[in-house]
């Protein structure tokens, strides 16, 4: 069975159990990590058509992708197939899976009417804010800190403890799906790109201050 993470995380509710079958199968990590970006890319294509329900189940594949996202170490863990080479494609998969979100909904809203001034420029606020996010999740690989570290000591993990940022790192982590997946039951899935435009920022720029000291600090 799994090891269960530190802290609560709600995916990680489904990736359990779905760890547990998986573990059955003669299936490697960085299998499951493809077949997370398959659903990912998946889910871009289906919010794209830009109607209700081929977005509800968009949203269905991007959070089946983020929970597989889990299974990926959890099968690691638990058969001892860690690798370098996993981490970073993990990372590289993550990117992705959000990029086809963001240019699924884009395209859907443009197709829909929407300026394309405005389309093109919350586009690439939402894709600049997943680079921005994605390069210091690459940092905080590195520096062997960040919301997937703190079962090893580090000086932040006592300040951590804190509900905040114990919150804060489970949407880090990919807990925010379940944003997508209430947008896209509201029939608001359009509001997606308007909403990412503004919240990665948020997220990127939070996690930067509030990670600072431990990020571009002396490495110890």
């Amino acid at each position: 069975m799994p090891t269960a993470a530190k802290d609560f995380r709600l995916n990680r509710v489904f990736s359990e159990p779905l760890t547990s079958f998986l573990l059955r199968l003669p299936i490697t990590p960085n299998q499951v990590t493809l077949l997370s970006l398959a659903c990912g890319i998946l889910a871009g294509f289906l919010f794209a058509r830009g109607t209700y329900f081929p977005s509800l189940w968009g949203a269905a594949c991007y959070e089946l992708a983020c929970v597989l996202d889990n299974c990926d170490g959890e099968i690691a863990r638990a058969k001892n197939l860690g690798s370098v080479f996993g981490g970073w494609l993990d990372i590289g998969v993550d990117f992705l899976t959000d990029l086809s979100l963001f240019i699924g909904v884009g395209y859907s809203v443009l197709k829909n009417g929407a300026e394309p001034k405005f389309v093109a420029g919350a586009l690439g606020l939402c894709l600049f804010g997943t680079l921005m996010h994605c390069s210091l999740v690459v940092l905080e690989k590195y520096r062997g800190f960040g919301p997937a570290e703190f079962d090893v000591p580090h000086p932040a993990v006592k300040y951590r403890e804190r509900f905040f940022f114990k919150f804060f790192d489970a949407l880090r982590e990919g807990d925010a799906s379940w944003l997508v997946v209430a947008f896209a039951a509201a029939g608001k899935a359009s509001y997606l790109l308007w909403f990412g435009a503004g919240y990665l920022q948020v997220l990127w720029v939070s996690a930067l201050l509030l990670n600072f000291k431990h990020l571009f600090g002396t490495k110890k």
